[in-house]
């Protein structure tokens, strides 16, 4: 019985000892518990905690207040990394608060961007490749995306052609001109489905990454002459549920517009100086001249600036609502937004209405699904003429009337009721005779799935729609304008009236459908610890159909109505058409490198487009890159430590171009006759069809061949750093019409492959980061310059199109001065127009010395700039940050004409530098006399006295922002309050005289100006 209990009580105190044991060394593996921050002390979620201490190396995620907690104890290491931020380990001293401060990185190498069908390391590429984060992007509080990407790429050129809301798109040009019968444009792709970033919200934007060698490009195959624009949305990240909102309010205003003669006395005595100067009698007696002189300012001769009449202030709110987190498993994002502007005239009105949802499940170990919806609205309301029409009709309007009857009536003036000469309708008219009305939907859908099949080993496949559709009315109806003149008593009596010419409703609607389906295997491996390949294969096919249809009614009983069956079917038109096209293509890549010191990639695409005739519709495209990082050799990694990465590089590749164009419309069928409905021509009874156009049966691909040569280098731990390209991109087979196809044929001249021109160019990107204490600076610096040239032509054009000079040239007569005497012109060479010339008339130089200036003697100016360039400047300190943004161009030669330049255009007011034009008491050498557009001794014939200089600097954007000390956030559970002031466009320095030299050229003076704008703002996360 002893023995049994002794047994029994060593069996218990054994029990209770491993017992003792277990909860000894499980207090001993404590957790580890500690907040991440940035340099301004705000929470930094996201951020992968490794405790490399433990065999498992266990691993965690800070949550949205930047909180961990992994298991460990005193004493463990612990890695901290996060891409932006340099590395950093500590030693755990108190595992119950482990405070890390993270600065970020200088050193950008271990950035991963986006390439086609995949992702990269940035230190690891071989090709020509920019990136534009959308943290950078969202500096400038602009809506259209496309806008803010001016200056940010080395050889991306940006033209905003307008600043005209929602129509203020730009237009691209990636490393030169290259092509006259296609789309010179990049293509676009959204999340890797085509689409189009003027809709998209800047604040749903993660980076926006451009391909501008043949070799990163030619995935793309046919699609990629251009170049290739990868913009990719904001995504969830794990271990993080954060809300955030940005709200901004801003006003603009014009940054610049033509400075006219407002005064009506000068204008009314120069205006019958031009008629005099052209053999007509005078516009305006003595006695009406003297009515103005005598009565300044008053409602019946006033001095009226029409530009300032219509030109004010717009307001533009924006708001943006975003939530976003996930786990392990799954992630989210969901953002909305919201933009309201009014333009800078009055009557016009956009609105557009943003989301973004993408969402990621990893629903096995192996399998990952996921979608994103990016949808947007957009809601247009305007006068039935456009600003820019407002702008042609104020440029036109006299000083001399106001827009309405000085007898107080209310009545709008339809032109100078002092005479019958002036425009024929002003902009109060347009204002009260209806207006147009524009809805714009867009969906881009996509589901992919991903799969893990083995070890390395990963199958994607992709579905996506891309969704358009179109409502367009405008409206006109008959308020009517009137012409007044005051007769003997100073009655006004009604002489003419100016109704519009077209009173009734246009409505029309467009859909475009674009389906995509890719569907790709990617391969990792490495092998002996040294050598590292990856390789991709997939197929993707895309169908695209468009339809728009539209019809026009007159006589509506009312002017409410804005449906077509609200009138009568007489007089009635109508038309519709629709188009589609096809592709299907094969691809692959192959990546290489040997211990990260030799990398080396091919690109290959196989495509078939319907677009072509099929003999020649597949072709096949590729690219290859190979790249040297000498910082990897041990002759510099071991003795040079001030060279983070030196790396050369060099790619060839071809690619094609199958978005073929024909008067600047898509042709999608240019190898097929172009047939339409006719009449017969001595019946009605009879019907046909009549040939339009000649097809082009063996019309082919354009190709474009891109070499490229690069040296990157990164020092002293990512202080300084500079990207240095060459390249030459050769374009074959370019497209144009025939021109020895005669009119009397009656029908269009056929499309044929018939050029070839080069672009050279040099890009250089240069930066600058520091850090000293709690202040930090920096410096970027983007250069681009290249040479266009005509190499092959089958027909030349003088002037256009001739080998050997740069497409599309300036063919003018050179401008040497004013003629001064008669005497002078007599003893010239005989002039263009020597039969009306008379002093203060312009000089034309001989060019060829023979005694007679003709067609011999123009001369040739390049349309294409020297360089552009630009320079970002930032600094930081504690919670202020600051930047100023720069853009510019040298160089540039644009050719101004017509109204706001031109004295007099359908009486428009001069400009006011002929205040100092010729006259026999100032002989002016600079300025030629008053005209009438169109005379012979000026504008009869075109020179360089209508060639300007359109060189710039651009103080683009000036940002300042202040971030709330955490102390304040935590008051209202924020992570973070930040606000913010910022203003766009702010000082031009350009010798333009036009509205704006980034969209100068013939017409400008037309163009809506772009917009200074005035922005505050405010960031809040929760």
């Amino acid at each position: 019985m002893k023995k049994v209990l002794r047994k029994t009580c060593l069996r218990y105190f054994l029990t209770v000892l491993a017992l003792c044991l277990c909860f000894y060394y499980a207090g001993a593996q404590t957790l580890i518990k500690g907040k991440v921050v940035d340099a301004s002390n705000q929470p930094l979620p996201g951020v992968t905690i490794t405790n490399t201490s433990l065999k498992d190396k266990s691993k965690t995620i800070s949550n949205s207040n930047g909180e961990f907690s992994i298991a460990g104890e005193k004493g463990n290491k612990l890695e901290i990394t996060m891409v932006g931020y340099t590395n950093q380990q500590v030693i755990v001293q108190n595992p119950e608060k482990v405070s890390i401060t993270l600065s970020e990185s200088n050193n950008k190498l271990d950035e991963v961007v986006v390439v086609g069908y995949g992702t990269q390391k940035k230190i690891n590429l071989s090709g020509s490749v920019s990136t534009v984060t959308g943290k950078t992007l969202t500096e400038r509080p602009v809506p259209n995306v496309q806008n803010l990407l001016q200056g940010r790429v080395s050889g991306l050129d940006v033209v905003q052609s307008t600043g005209e809301p929602g129509r203020d798109g730009a237009s691209f040009r990636l490393r030169g001109f290259g092509s006259t019968g296609a789309s010179p444009n990049p293509l676009v792709l959204i999340d890797g489905v085509i689409g189009t970033m003027s809709n998209l919200s800047p604040q749903d934007i993660e980076s926006v990454t451009v391909l501008k060698d043949a070799s990163s490009a030619s995935i793309y195959g046919a699609r990629a002459a251009n170049g290739v624009i990868l913009v990719t949305t904001k995504k969830g990240k794990a271990g993080t549920n954060v809300i955030e909102y940005n709200g901004s309010y801003g006003l603009s205003y014009a940054t610049k517009y033509p400075d006219l003669i407002t005064n009506s006395v000068t204008y009314m005595e120069m205006y019958n100086q031009a008629k005099a100067r052209s053999g007509q009698p005078a516009q305006y007696t003595q006695a009406q001249i003297d009515a103005y002189k005598n009565n300044p300012n008053s409602e019946q001769y006033p001095n009226f600036d029409w530009l300032d009449y219509i030109l004010g202030k717009g307001p533009i709110q924006n708001h943006n609502l975003g939530f976003s987190g996930g786990t392990d498993k799954s992630t989210y994002n969901l953002s909305l937004n919201y933009l309201d502007q009014d333009a800078i005239t009055k009557g016009y009105k956009y609105n557009r209405y943003n989301a973004l949802l993408d969402y990621t499940n990893r629903v096995h170990k192996r399998v990952k699904v996921g979608t994103n919806i990016n949808f947007s609205y957009e809601d247009f309301k305007a006068p039935w003429l456009t600003n820019e029409g407002l702008l042609l009709l104020a440029y036109a309007s006299a000083p001399t009337f106001k827009p309405f009857l000085p007898d107080g009536s209310g009545r709008i003036a339809d032109k100078d009721y002092t005479t019958s000469g002036g425009t024929n309708r002003t902009v109060e008219e347009v204002y009260n005779t209806g207006g147009q009305f524009t809805k714009n939907y867009n969906v881009n859908a996509q589901a992919y799935v991903d799969v893990d099949l083995l070890k390395g080993l990963k199958w994607t496949t992709k579905a996506a729609i891309t969704f358009f559709n179109q409502d367009y009315r405008q409206r006109q109806f008959g308020t009517p304008s009137f012409a007044y003149q005051p007769n003997a008593s100073g009655v006004y009596e009604q002489v003419g009236n100016g109704n519009p010419t077209f009173v009734g409703l246009q409505q029309s609607s467009a859909r475009n459908i674009t389906k995509t389906l890719y569907s790709t295997f990617n391969y990792n491996t490495t092998f002996a610890n040294a050598h590292n390949l990856s390789a991709l294969a997939g197929y993707e096919q895309q169908d695209n159909r468009s339809t728009s249809i539209g019809g026009n009614r007159y006589d509506f009983p009312n002017n409410t109505i804005m449906e077509l069956d609200g009138s009568s079917p007489i007089n009635q038109s109508l038309s519709g058409n629709s188009f589609e096209w096809g592709l299907q293509s094969l691809f692959g890549r192959v990546n290489y490198d040997y211990k990260g010191k030799y990398l080396l990639e091919g690109n290959i695409r196989y495509d078939g487009t319907s677009r072509v005739d099929p003999r020649y519709r597949w072709g096949t495209f590729g690219g290859g890159s190979a790249a040297w990082k000498i910082s990897e050799e041990s002759f510099i990694k071991d003795n040079v430590s001030w060279i983070d990465n030196l790396k050369l590089r060099a790619s060839y590749g071809v690619l094609g171009n199958q978005e073929i164009v024909t008067e600047g419309n898509p042709n999608y069928y240019p190898y097929q006759d172009v047939l339409s409905l006719t009449s017969y021509p001595f019946s009605t009874l009879n019907s046909g069809v009549q040939l339009l156009g000649i097809n082009t049966k063996n019309l082919r691909w354009e190709k474009t061949a891109i070499a490229d040569f690069g040296l990157d280098f990164d020092l002293f731990k990512g202080l300084f750093g500079a990207t240095l390209s060459w390249y030459n991109k050769n374009t074959t087979d370019i497209l144009a019409r025939r021109a020895d196809v005669p009119a009397s044929m009656g029908v269009t001249a056929p499309v044929v492959n018939a050029g070839a021109m080069t672009n050279k160019g040099i890009e250089i990107e240069l930066r600058h980061q520091n850090r000293i204490g709690e202040f930090t600076y920096g410096a970027n610096f983007i250069f681009h310059s290249y040479r266009n040239k005509v190499t092959k032509v089958l027909a030349e054009t003088l002037g256009t199109f001739e080998v050997g000079q740069p497409y599309n040239n300036f063919f003018v007569y050179d401008w040497i001065g004013v003629f001064q005497s008669q005497a002078e012109i007599d003893a010239s060479p005989k002039q263009p127009n020597s039969g009306v010339l008379k002093p203060g008339d312009l000089k034309i130089r001989d060019v060829s010395g023979n005694g007679t200036v003709g067609p011999e003697d123009r001369i040739r100016i390049s349309r294409f700039p020297d360089y552009t360039y630009s320079f970002n400047l930032n600094a930081g300190y504690k919670g202020f940050n600051l930047s100023a943004f720069f853009q510019g161009v040298q160089g540039q030669k644009v050719q101004v004409d017509g109204w706001g330049y031109e004295p007099f255009r359908q009486g428009s007011p001069p400009p006011s530098k002929f205040l100092n034009a010729w006259s026999p008491t100032n002989p002016s050498n600079t300025i030629p006399a008053v005209y009438l557009t169109g005379y012979q001794g000026v504008s009869g014939y075109t020179s360089t006295y209508f060639i300007q200089d359109a060189s710039y600097l651009r103080l683009k954007n000036l940002y300042l922002s202040y971030t709330l000390p955490e102390a304040i956030s935590k008051k209202i559970a924020s992570q973070g309050i930040t606000v913010y002031v910022s203003g766009d466009n702010l000082i031009t320095w350009t010798k333009y005289e036009g509205n704006d030299p980034e969209r100068a050229g013939s017409g400008a003076f037309a163009q809506f100006p772009q917009l200074r704008i005035y922005t505050a703002g405010l960031k809040v996360k929760f």
